[in-house]
């Protein structure tokens, strides 16, 4: 024990990135981002198809109606 004040804690070393270490780290992050926000925005393709079916039924209804005039 009569060395234990000539022991110390190893100094890690400096780290530094480059701008393509950066890049690779912020690129895929920012995909990620926008891919959630474009599938939030997206409109929801269940709903819009039923709609279309509803008022392409109710469209074949009106012109039998008119037809039948």
């Amino acid at each position: 024990m009569e060395h234990a004040d000539d022991i110390s804690a190893a100094e890690p070393a400096d780290i530094s990135f480059d701008a393509v270490e950066i890049a690779g780290l912020v690129v895929p992050l920012l995909f990620a981002i926008m891919t959630i926000v474009l599938v939030a925005l997206a409109p929801d393709s269940a709903g819009t198809a039923s709609e279309d079916l509803k008022t392409a039924s109710e469209r074949v209804e009106l012109i039998e109606q008119i037809q039948k005039r």
